[in-house]
């Protein structure tokens, strides 16, 4: 999400026995529609073809692309590559290139409820050498969401999340987009409060059981800034660097916490 301006705190919705059971398959479908779009996503293809495929998946589930709720849009996903950050509209005339990283968001709406998940992958299957750089943006982006996820449980602040997201991405030697953030889901899309990737005192709320979040992580081997390309949602690096994106959608349970939609989690 965009940051808007921030006045105050604002505890995450806590949700009931039913919301729960409906995000969860909202977030697994979301997931096993990235798992789909992956397989496609090869040099050469058409983002919009992807684009296709997922929502025609969405509907087989009984489900809906959340992403048809969001004015003027217009897409079941975002497809991002190369130094796109996020919002990246897969339209006929993007067309996957070998070696680049490419994004896949996708927000599944079940009976009503929510779930927001992104990944990325290098795409592959072109002519050209392995690109390195993306592979290790790639995996810093996973391994410092998931490491900063699982510090999370109840009676731990919800800023402590983006405190330690920053730090490790910076262990790593990689940039945050700080202008982009987490949110709320479940009941709506996109629920209060921003989840900031780096610490702010507006998070400084206890987390509570039943809490549900999208934690969601963008970042680059260069810049920290983005801009917005002519087609008003795309954002891209404005230095050219390499931009990857994942997000979770995460349950806080009365022990832990747990990201839904994966399996063997």
């Amino acid at each position: 999400m965009f940051i808007k301006e921030v006045k105050e705190i604002v505890k995450p919705s806590i949700k009931n026995d039913e919301a729960i059971k409906n995000i969860r398959k909202a977030a697994e479908i979301a997931q096993e529609s990235i798992d789909l779009a992956f397989k496609l996503c090869i040099s050469g293809v058409r983002a919009s073809k992807v684009d296709k495929e997922v929502e025609k998946f969405i509907k087989s589930k009984n489900a809906y692309p959340a992403n048809f709720e969001v004015p003027d849009y217009g897409f079941a996903t975002s497809i991002s590559s190369g130094n796109e950050i996020a919002h990246g509209r897969p339209t006929n005339n993007k067309i996957l290139v070998h070696g680049e990283p490419v994004c896949v968001d996708v927000g599944v709406k079940y009976n009503g409820y929510y779930a927001d998940c992104a990944r990325t992958i290098v795409i592959e299957g072109g002519i050209g050498s392995v690109n390195h750089r993306a592979y290790k943006l790639i995996d810093a982006c996973k391994k410092s969401l998931e490491y900063a996820i699982y510090k999370l449980r109840p009676n731990v602040l919800l800023s402590e999340y983006g405190k330690t997201v920053e730090n490790k991405v910076h262990e790593y030697g990689f940039s945050v987009i700080k202008s982009l953030t987490g949110h709320g889901v479940g009941y709506e899309y996109h629920e209060a409060p921003y989840i900031f990737n780096f610490y702010h005192p507006n998070n400084d709320v206890m987390l509570e059981p039943n809490m549900v979040l999208a934690l969601e992580l963008m970042i680059t081997n260069g810049t920290d800034q983005y801009a917005k390309k002519k087609d008003g949602w795309t954002l891209s690096t404005p230095d050219y660097s390499l931009a990857v994106h994942f997000e979770h959608t995460v349950l806080i349970t009365n022990s832990g916490v747990e990201i839904l939609g994966i399996k063997n989690n």
